[in-house]
């Protein structure tokens, strides 16, 4: 199997170190927009990601926990799978991207001109990843580190800022209401009572931690209060204090030497 990158925007870009395929390398990888995902509207920004498992193991059904094996696991061919199950069952349920246990990465549809289905009321501001997770509920160890440095891409690429939950604390208010003023990456769990822990579970976030993501309490709007004083101390005033670190935050910090306007990125000493 070969494949050529992510599409965004309409190219395909190549991930350095991750093997992607996409839905132009294979046809049969393309999810089913219209029923699965629809077009991105002209006025939503691409401002999250929001990471999600298969199997969305332990929840209410299967309380077992996720076991994180070493290493790469075998290939299932996810993408394969996982869009074939979305285009027969019917239902409105996709995502941009599936990642299997072997670390490739299939991508289904493009990731700014595309909504898919993923998280209902965050879906338009939101780039979905699945994660293939196994019977057992297994995850592999190198498909966590390879989910990881797609998020580092992705974030880099679009100004997403690398701030995630501090913890699981159950769904957040404001991301079950939209989430319009927070640039981050969390989980489905963290946007609605109906998906449990496993989706996607602490593993991935503990993975992000370890790369410099920020974990901040979402529930008390702890994320804000910091960057309220970052947008401060950047020379804002007034009603431009926000607390978002939308894309004026972005180009202040590019401005000041922050690669890809990224705080968790500073400028090299």
């Amino acid at each position: 199997m070969t494949g050529s990158g992510l599409i965004v925007d309409g190219i395909a870009l190549a991930v350095p170190g991750v093997s992607v395929v996409n839905f132009v390398d294979d046809a049969r990888l393309r999810l089913k927009i219209g029923e699965d995902g629809t077009i991105r509207p002209r006025s939503a920004r691409v401002q999250a990601v929001v990471l999600h498992t298969t199997r969305g193991a332990p929840d209410s059904d299967d309380r077992r926990a996720q076991d994180i094996r070493p290493g790469y696991g075998p290939s299932s061919r996810a993408g394969f799978d996982v869009v074939a199950d979305w285009r027969a069952d019917h239902r409105c349920a996709g995502a941009h991207l599936v990642i299997d246990f072997d670390g490739w990465v299939y991508c289904l549809a493009d990731l700014v001109r595309e909504t898919t289905f993923h998280a209902t009321s965050v879906n338009h501001r939101t780039i979905g990843i699945e994660l293939k997770q196994g019977r057992d509920c297994e995850l592999y160890a190198e498909q966590l580190s390879t989910c990881a440095r797609i998020v580092d891409w992705i974030t880099a690429d679009l100004g997403i800022q690398r701030q995630i939950p501090d913890r699981y604390r159950g769904p957040v208010e404001r991301l079950e209401a939209g989430g319009a003023d927070f640039y981050g990456v969390f989980g489905h769990r963290d946007q609605t009572d109906r998906r449990g822990e496993g989706d996607p579970g602490d593993a991935i976030f503990a993975e992000l931690a370890t790369r410099g993501y920020e974990r901040f309490n979402l529930r008390t709007g702890q994320d804000r209060a910091v960057w309220r004083d970052r947008q401060r101390a950047l020379g804002f005033i007034g009603a431009e204090v926000d607390g978002i670190p939308g894309p004026k935050t972005v180009d202040a910090l590019r401005a000041r030497g922050y690669r890809g306007g990224l705080w968790a990125l500073p400028p090299s000493l």
